[in-house]
C-alpha cells in the first residue's frame, strides 16, 4: 500500500492499488468488496485497479529503484548547504524519505518481486 510517512497528512490523492479476485458474480461478495473499497474512496484515495503482475512490474521500477538510490545516497552522508540546487534538495529529500524505512522493507521489495533483478 503506502508508507506511514505519506499517510501522516491524510490519504487524499494517494494511490490505492487493488485487483478483484475470487469475487465472481455472487452479489454478497460483490457488495462486500464494494463496501471495503468505498472506505478508501471516502478517505480520498485515488483508486487504481490493476493485476498483481502489473503492480509488481511497476513496483520494481519505482519502489525498488527509489529505495536503492536512497540507501546509496544515505551512505554518502550528504549534507544540506547554503547553496542547494533544486536537484540536490530532491536528493536530500529522497534520503530523508527512505533512510528511516526498515531493511526488511528493502529486502522484501527485492526478494519477493521477481521483476526486481531486471531493474538492477
Amino acid at each position: 500500500m503506502f508508507g506511514h510517512k505519506f499517510a501522516s497528512d491524510g490519504w487524499t490523492g494517494i494511490p490505492f492499488v487493488f485487483e478483484k479476485v475470487r469475487i465472481l458474480d455472487e452479489e454478497h461478495r460483490v457488495s462486500r468488496c464494494e463496501k471495503f473499497l468505498n472506505a478508501f474512496v471516502r478517505e480520498g484515495c485515488r483508486m487504481v485497479e490493476m493485476s498483481c503482475e502489473d503492480h509488481d512490474r511497476y513496483a520494481a521500477g519505482s519502489q525498488l529503484i527509489t529505495h536503492t538510490v536512497g540507501r546509496i545516497l544515505e551512505g554518502l552522508m550528504l549534507e544540506s548547504t547554503l547553496i542547494n540546487t533544486k536537484g540536490y534538495q530532491s536528493l536530500l529529500g529522497l534520503v530523508e524519505n527512505t533512510a528511516g524505512d526498515s531493511f526488511d522493507l528493502y529486502c522484501g521489495l527485492f526478494m519477493f518481486n521477481k521483476n526486481s533483478l531486471e531493474m538492477l
